[in-house]
């Protein structure tokens, strides 16, 4: 300010004996402090914009050097030298948008990135066009085989297929024979035929293999999009402190779910990239059949396993956090020979004996399928006399051709798109007509219906191989103080471990099962599914569930969890949410109106605490 006046007392001597009122050099001068402001403010704003600048760069650096191979690049990644974390079309629109605002783009903003980031893959946008032609050509097929009948909601009562958890040996006390699993939807003659025409075309209409080098590679895919951008952050971030160099791609379902700078700076950073379907998936055609379907929630994931670029897929839900790096499950069995695996779900198979006759399979009457037991991890063979079952006394999914017991749990999925194609599209097809015909089909009213079925039926149904994991699922939880168990996660099992470990035992004849060894013996936990609840700090303490009824802090995965995985689960990822939200501050929409210190201040709270009770676990 003293500055200002100099300049203002330099310039009314310069004004000295001229007819200048001293109002009028008053007006002068207010303009020059103006001008003068305006000047200092926009040197600061240029500061202001070159220390955000250096501070990206930082970040960039810092998750870069958590990558690994020889600097932060793994040999094996194609995305580390696409130049999308720093790409000119992102940095031409920040540099007119402020730090607080940038994230929050316009929709032609954003579409310029994402067609950027594409064409930095597929320059002349070629392979696009041709898979856009593919992805019309199926879905034609797709509305070709439209049932032609209302949505599949008439039961025969109002009951359904409720916590029917699936228990070795429990068969006799409520047997799912096909006479009780056709005790509840329930579909006349002419629903039947309607759904039997439609899924005949598909199948019959559906391509045998894929256009060439319509795909390529192995590679993690992820549905992300709204509170499962953080998500998948946070999964991202434990697949690459684990060391995988598997490339990443990130499914973004729509416009607004978009985040600028996850998708342009800090994904790529970490070696991976968003995909936002209706682009790939090409929707915005006039002419293609794609746009004639209403795409959301379930339909997602098989989506997300066809557009992705990867020929070998490995479908991780982004709640999902693998403990150990899976880089070596596509190199290795069950992988190699049955290009599909699914892992077991809770609950007992209850899909309903109409879907069978409108698929086409005749099921047998005289031969059963292994029989899973649960507690030994492991599917037993069962010789056949060719006797005629009794079929009132025989579950359903034992009879031979049916999908076999127990359900799937999708939260991670391995499938080879060049094997499985037409598995994969019949899932697809499963899926957008899922709501009104085949989730109804397929669970009944049970729990967990939705997607998660669809895979392991499509495959079923066009007999192509497969491999459920036999390594039962455990639940993570804690014991309250009244000593009730609470869950907050499923555990999930190593499918090379156990694939081999059931193929030592059948080789030396050995009937032991995982019943007769420890835990530390039997294949390793290899995935932590955090589905309930979501680990988002904020919500966890806006919603009370990291403390006990008494206020105190609590593990929300109990003492056992270093023994079962071989570190502090818990205490990893709260570590990892300081590093994104806390000493990197990455902008992430579901914080938006969260006061970032607040947040922070929770997050090492709860991070404290978990270092403090270290020394308790087992």
């Amino acid at each position: 300010m003293l500055r200002v006046h100099g300049i203002l007392r330099k310039f009314r001597m310069r004004l000295h004996g001229y007819n200048i009122t001293r109002s009028k050099i008053s007006l002068i001068g207010a303009l020059l402090i103006v001008i003068l402001f305006f000047v200092t403010i926009n040197s600061s704003s240029s500061a202001s914009l070159s220390n955000e600048t250096e501070r990206q760069k930082d970040i960039l650096q810092t998750l870069s050097g958590w990558l690994p191979g020889e600097n932060g690049k793994g040999n094996t990644v194609p995305f580390a030298n696409t130049g999308a974390a720093t790409g000119n079309e992102f940095n031409n629109i920040i540099s007119t948008t402020s730090d607080k605002e940038y994230w929050r783009m316009k929709d032609k903003a954003k579409l310029r990135l994402i067609k950027e980031a594409h064409k930095v893959q597929d320059p002349g946008e070629k392979l696009l066009k041709k898979r856009h032609e593919f992805y019309s050509n199926v879905f034609k097929v797709f509305d070709q085989g439209k049932p032609k009948i209302g949505e599949l909601n008439q039961y025969l009562a109002e009951d359904r297929i409720y916590h029917a958890r699936y228990v070795h040996g429990e068969q006799e006390k409520l047997v799912f024979s096909e006479d009780y699993l056709k005790g509840f939807l329930h579909l006349d003659d002419s629903q039947v035929a309607a759904m039997k025409e439609a899924h005949s075309h598909v199948v019959k209409n559906l391509p045998d293999s894929l256009p060439e080098n319509l795909y390529s590679g192995d590679g993690i895919v992820y549905v992300a999009g709204g509170k499962f951008n953080w998500l998948t952050l946070l999964s991202i971030k434990s697949v690459r402190a684990l060391g995988s160099e598997l490339p990443i791609e990130v499914i973004i379902p729509t416009l607004d779910q978009y985040e600028a700078d996850l998708c342009a700076r800090v994904f790529p950073a970490l070696n991976a990239r968003c995909i936002y379907l209706p682009y790939v998936l090409g929707d915005g055609s006039r002419d293609s059949y794609v746009t004639k379907f209403k795409i959301d929630g379930y339909q997602y994931k098989a989506l997300a396993v066809l557009v992705s670029s990867f020929e070998n897929v490995f479908l991780l839900d982004s709640d999902n956090f693998p403990v150990h790096a899976p880089d070596f499950f596509f190199d290795s069995e069950p992988f190699k020979s049955s290009g599909l695996i699914v892992w077991p779900d809770f609950w007992k198979r209850a899909t309903s004996p109409y879907f069978y006759n409108i698929a086409g399979i005749e099921l047998s009457q005289t031969e059963l399928s292994p029989l899973y037991d649960e507690g030994g991890g492991q599917y037993d063979d069962v010789i056949s006399n060719g006797v005629p079952l009794d079929l009132k006394e025989i579950p359903l999914h034992r009879r031979k051709g049916s999908i076999p017991d127990p359900t799937s749990e999708s939260g991670q999925l391995m499938i080879s798109k060049k094997s499985h194609i037409r598995p994969l599209l019949l899932a697809l097809y499963y899926n957008l007509y899922g709501p009104k015909y085949y989730y109804p089909l397929f669970s009944q009213g049970s729990d967990g219906q939705g997607d998660k079925e669809t895979f392991l039926a499509a495959t079923t149904v066009l007999q192509k191989p497969f491999y459920q994991v036999g390594q039962f699922l455990i639940a993570f939880g804690y014991f309250d103080s009244h000593n009730d168990f609470k869950g907050t996660g499923m555990g999930q099992f190593d499918p090379v471990e156990d694939y081999y470990s059931i193929v030592k035992r059948k080789q030396a004849g050995t009937t032991s099962t995982d019943r007769d060894r420890p835990f530390e013996e039997r294949p390793r936990v290899f995935f932590v599914h955090a589905n309930h609840p979501k680990l988002e700090p904020w919500g966890l303490k806006k919603d009370g569930l990291i403390y006990d009824e008494n206020g105190s802090r609590l593990r929300m995965y109990g003492k056992g969890m270093k023994k079962r995985i071989g570190y502090d689960f818990e205490a990893a990822q709260w570590s990892n949410m300081k590093s994104l939200l806390c000493d990197l501050r990455i902008h992430v929409g579901l914080y938006e109106n969260v006061d970032r210190d607040e947040l922070c201040s929770e997050i090492n709270a709860q991070l404290d605490y978990l270092k403090s009770t270290a020394s308790s676990l087992e």
